[in-house]
């Protein structure tokens, strides 16, 4: 009886020892040669945020629907403009063909709606997938969301393009489902046929229930690629939106890259707008001669229509790379024919203003600082660039804006 207990126990034990052999092989195995297993029970830290991130993904289950952002309200274009362009469609015939490609980016153009979704998705299709080599995509072809809290706009997130045509990106997910006020600022160097916004099913999107932003008097801006945006990391960075969100005040854009002449063409398509103050930032693609001949042309086409106006003129910045270049006035982006772009400015400034008050000169000693940080390439502003060039342009708005 005894043997046979004894027994028993040798063969427990020895069906224990197979059993562990068993289990330690089978994890050792589905270690080595399973790496998903491998990831689940024995992460590192990264695959422990990616799992994290992940799970925070899944918890948007809620269908979205989306709607037609046309149908809501619609800032930063001219009267008579269709949605998202920025010249009316009979400039086709009038302004210079590249100016008239330009302005079917929907540079400083803008959607607000109100939404008390927990989640904000952007679909949209894109006139072209062009990408420049000096901007982010997310500023020529994507957005960035704002929502008003506290008395003041603050950043919310953005819609990544895909690299292709049809895009859909997710703003954010997870907020408190309450209503709030928002502003979606489009792209800036690209142009886009449709637009729609995604919120939760069974919440509510519409038009502003608040106004905050006056839209009866715009300030516009005239300029270069500068002004258009270049280069700021998103399309909600560009010193023109910085001062629209500064003052609440909406902001036309009319920044064509490479082609802000000062032409009166331009001048007679803002002027229908009604604005309370005009910047033109045209000089750093205009040569000397351009200047003195169209400015004072621009200028009296303005005041002929409004002679209060106030009428901001921007010295062109000496680009980063003339400081380097053998100077010569002849060729552009020297030392030489910056200042030559600059000094006919002046000129212009100091014979109008003897008979205007209200026409200003901004000088660019003080426009974007003077360590040679402001530039992403020399010429086009980065944040800091853009950031510095509002603070400035701001001081000079407010004189007028806030009497």
């Amino acid at each position: 009886m005894n043997e046979l207990k004894q027994g028993r126990r040798i063969l427990t034990k020895i069906s224990l020892a197979i059993n562990i052999v068993f289990i330690c092989g089978t994890i050792f195995i589905a270690y080595k040669f399973y790496p998903k297993i491998k990831s689940n029970f024995f992460p590192n830290k990264q695959e422990i945020t990616a799992i994290q991130e992940a799970k925070l993904k899944d918890t948007d289950t809620i269908p979205t629907v989306f709607y037609d952002a046309s149908e809501f309200e619609i800032i930063g274009q001219l009267p008579n403009t269709k949605t998202y362009i920025r010249l009316p469609d009979n400039a086709e015939k009038i302004v210079r063909e590249p100016v008239w490609k330009l302005s079917k980016n929907s540079a400083g153009i803008s959607v607000r709606f109100s939404s008390n979704s927990s989640k904000i998705k952007i679909r949209w299709t894109l006139n072209s997938n062009s990408n420049a080599t000096n901007q982010t995509p997310i500023a020529s072809k994507g957005f960035d969301l704002y929502a008003y809290v506290e008395s003041k706009w603050q950043f919310v997130g953005v819609a990544q393009p895909k690299g292709t045509i049809q895009n859909e990106a997710t703003v954010i997910v997870g907020m408190e489902a309450k209503n709030r006020e928002y502003l979606l600022n489009l792209p800036l160097y690209n142009g886009i046929s449709s637009l729609e916004i995604g919120i939760d099913k069974g919440t509510s999107i519409d038009k502003p229930t608040q106004k905050i932003i006056d839209t009866s008097s715009p300030i516009v801006f005239y300029g270069t690629s500068i002004t258009q945006g270049a280069s700021a990391s998103r399309p909600g960075l560009t010193y023109a939106a910085l001062l629209e969100r500064h003052f609440n005040k909406e902001v036309i854009n009319l920044g064509f890259s490479g082609n802000g002449r000062f032409e009166k063409e331009i001048g007679k398509y803002f002027m229908t707008s009604k604005p309370s103050v005009i910047v033109l930032d045209c000089t750093p693609n205009s040569p000397a001669d351009t200047i003195r001949k169209n400015l004072p042309e621009l200028l009296d086409y303005i005041l002929s229509l409004n002679d209060t106006i106030p009428i901001i003129l921007v010295e062109s910045i000496m680009r980063d790379f003339a400081f380097f270049k053998k100077d010569d006035k002849t060729v552009f982006g020297t030392i030489s024919f910056i200042n030559e772009q600059n000094k006919a400015l002046k000129d212009v400034y100091e014979k109008k203003s003897k008979t205007n008050k209200n026409i200003i000169y901004v000088s660019n000693h003080n426009l974007v600082g003077q360590d040679h940080e402001a530039t992403i390439d020399g010429t086009h502003f980065n944040d800091l660039g853009h950031y510095r060039a509002y603070e400035r342009l701001r001081q000079e708005i407010e004189k007028y804006l806030l009497k």
